[in-house]
């Protein structure tokens, strides 16, 4: 008997904690709002993209002697980067078609490439760059006649 007395006294008080805990969730007070936050975090790693986006060719008048040839245009380069970044060029000689005896060295040193920036931040930016041929007579003893053809890579490189 006392053990019934226990257990229903028991279950006496889990139904009233039962039904406070419901009557607390009943009430709604008009107006009323309640709110949480997430954090959501995440890393994004150095990233860069280089791209030709105008004038991906080319080409200098006639060669007639010693003197400075300017480029029939520049390029435009497009830079996407999530970090500082730095540009550099070269020339591919694997690539690139000299007559038999040309000296790469004269080319080299004289097919200038100008850019307009060669650095930036982070974000898309255009990079112009212009070609100018400046040769000296002793330069031209160095490049027989005929066709070149040099392909210029152009090199992004996060910092």
């Amino acid at each position: 008997m006392r053990m019934l007395k226990v257990v229903g006294t028991a279950m006496l008080v889990a139904a009233m904690v039962v039904g406070v805990a419901v009557a607390s969730f009943a009430v709604v007070t008009p107006g009323a709002s309640s709110a949480v936050s997430v954090s959501a975090s995440f890393s994004i790693p150095s990233w860069i993209s280089l791209s030709v986006v105008g004038n991906g060719n080319v080409s200098f008048a006639s060669i007639t002697g010693p003197g400075t040839y300017n480029g029939s245009n520049s390029t435009q380069l497009k830079v996407l980067s999530t970090a500082n970044w730095s540009i550099t060029s070269a020339i591919l000689w694997t690539s690139s078609t000299l007559p038999a005896g040309a000296s790469q060295a004269t080319i080299e040193k004289d097919l200038q490439r100008t850019f307009d920036k060669t650095s930036g931040t982070y974000g898309a930016q255009a990079v112009n760059v212009s070609y100018k041929l400046a040769l000296t007579s002793d330069d031209m003893a160095t490049l027989p006649q005929g066709d070149y053809s040099v392909v210029v890579q152009y090199t992004a490189t996060t910092n």
